[in-house]
């Protein structure tokens, strides 16, 4: 316990540093990029920082954990108090296993974020900016869902309304009703369309029975589960959606027999991909001399900062083209995440016996 505690919090001061850095980095650059466009309003300014610095976190996060672990390394060999820790008769893997702990719960709670509305941070920052929710909209979608066709006009998932809503129900392959309205929300698993018309056509259209009726309702609850956020999920180029919202888009889109690629692909990403952190931090371990003399200091942690960066690049691209279609989500990131996990255990494995 006691070796948990020292070397867990000399490792989470080195974290907090370097998140706070590439926090206020990221946010000054933003901030730069909008200055002239900020509202007058103190406390919208807050609040995009706020959303801004959230966001961030998506990128600084992963990067302040391994870069972290390289300080510690560093600072501990420099000091000779790693070397003294293996002399007492610690080995390396007890030395690293608070820090994949520490990894590991950072990385569950990054997850369990990423089923939240955490993921729209920068949607909301961007509305702050622009002064309204055009950056958000969809336009002129047509989509099944269950026995309905769905169109709409002009759609923000964000907020959860659209413009200009029609819905088109086929009933034994034959067209039974058209419901249409110009603005409807999404409440309580229900779209709900205000002032709709709903046109009534027989089934089957034949000669002397009653035709076309025409009803009218103030408010048309319909389109149970269809949630705003899987038309993001499907049709944007860069979906930000919760994994929540991508489970919702999976289902609908295994009923309806169409292609989960992306859906796939964006959930490997931010379920899997995040664990690429401690699997580095092996590597890092692995790599790691016992005592300042053996290596090149500066040197080392160049090169174990640059072996991060291009393990997190990697990733970070491998899951961009995937979500985009450019490769199948199984082999563009499930294979080298296997590969990175496989190589990652093999070196645990070794990490107290010598190069």
């Amino acid at each position: 316990m006691r070796l948990w505690l020292f070397v867990g919090s000399y490792y989470l001061k080195y974290c907090l540093i370097i998140l706070m850095a590439l926090e206020f980095f990221f946010i000054g650059i933003d901030s730069l990029q909008y200055a002239d466009k900020f509202p007058d309003a103190a406390n919208l300014i807050l609040l995009f920082f706020v959303y801004d610095g959230l966001y961030a976190l998506n990128y600084t996060l992963p990067i302040s954990l391994l870069l972290g672990l390289v300080l510690f390394y560093i600072a501990f060999i420099r000091s000779n108090q790693y070397s003294a820790l293996l002399a007492i008769g610690y080995s390396i893997k007890q030395i690293l296993q608070p820090m994949l702990a520490i990894n590991l719960f950072f990385i569950a709670v990054f997850i369990g974020l990423n089923a939240t509305p955490f993921v729209y941070m920068q949607e909301k920052a961007e509305q702050i900016i622009y002064k309204d929710s055009s950056s958000n909209m969809s336009e002129n979608l047509l989509v099944k869902y269950n026995d309905d066709y769905v169109y709409f006009g002009k759609i923000n998932p964000l907020l959860q309304s659209a413009q200009n809503v029609k819905i088109f129900t086929l009933t034994n392959n034959e067209l039974s009703a058209v419901a249409q309205a110009n603005h409807a929300v999404f409440e309580h698993k229900y779209w709900v369309l205000h002032d709709a018309t709903t046109a009534l056509l027989p089934t089957p259209l034949a000669l002397g029975p009653q035709g076309l009726r025409l009803e009218n309702s103030a408010l048309l609850k319909t389109l149970k589960g269809f949630h705003p956020k899987v038309l993001d999920t499907i049709y944007q180029n860069k979906p930000a959606v919760s994994i929540a919202d991508a489970l919702r888009s999976l289902r609908v889109l295994y009923r309806q027999h169409g292609d989960t690629k992306k859906v796939r692909a964006f959930l490997y990403v931010s379920i899997f991909l995040p664990f690429f952190v401690p699997l580095t931090a092996i590597l890092i371990a692995r790599y790691t001399p016992n005592l300042a003399r053996y290596e090149n200091l500066a040197l080392l942690s160049l090169k174990f900062i640059i072996l991060s960066l291009i393990l997190w690049g990697l990733f970070f691209a491998l899951g961009k083209f995937s979500i985009a279609g450019l490769f199948y989500p199984e082999l563009g990131i499930v294979l080298p995440f296997g590969l990175l996990c496989g190589l990652a255990l093999h070196h645990y494995r070794k990490l107290d016996t010598r190069l």
